[in-house]
């Protein structure tokens, strides 16, 4: 299996494990009367990161057996173009003919570790700073930063989509849910 496989099938098990103690946790919340209760929103993620983690796991385990069947056939192939070219299929400057059986993809590049491990600390910042900021600011402020990660330079769309998205989740659950989010420095 190759390191970027194993890498998802690392992240796939700490997503679900994650999942499974978020969703555990919702359990030590007070029950209301209410239809949506506080504890639903986070049984909700707690659930989606468990079947997010495990489709994760399994997709790279696909992945990783369809590679290892493909391998050996890959192989051959290669092989036998390689010993195909080098008996002389060249053109007369000495150039490859256009073989299209040789023709060699590269790999899309593993996303640097560095990346993983700032976006998992910006998320335990985040979860720190919920409750003393507020939902709204905390939110905008942390959606601006991940953003910024992958587009740094259309930080006007960033910022636009962070308040927006804050602003519409906010209200879906403080007048549509009747499920109050913390209001920290803005209450």
């Amino acid at each position: 299996m190759s390191p970027a496989l194993r890498g998802d099938v690392v992240t796939g098990l700490a997503v679900t494990l994650i999942g499974v103690v978020y969703y555990v946790a919702t359990f030590w919340i007070q029950e209301t009367n209410n239809i949506v209760t506080p504890r639903t929103f986070p049984a909700i993620v707690g659930i989606a990161l468990i079947v997010l983690g495990v489709f994760l796991v399994g997709q790279a385990l696909y992945r990783g057996r369809k590679l290892a069947e493909a391998a050996p056939g890959a192989a051959d192939s290669a092989a036998g173009s390689a010993s195909g070219s080098a008996v002389g299929s060249g053109g007369e400057d000495g150039s490859a003919s256009g073989d299209a059986s040789a023709v060699v993809l590269e790999a899309p590049q593993d996303p640097p570790s560095k990346k993983v491990v700032l976006q998992f600390a910006l998320f335990f910042v985040y979860l720190a700073i919920l409750i003393p900021t507020g939902f709204l600011l905390s939110t905008t402020a942390f959606l601006m930063t991940m953003t910024s990660i992958y587009a740094p330079h259309r930080w006007i769309r960033n910022l636009i989509f962070s308040v927006l998205f804050a602003l519409v989740v906010y209200v879906a659950f403080v007048y549509g849910l009747a499920v109050y989010l913390p209001v920290g420095i803005l209450g």
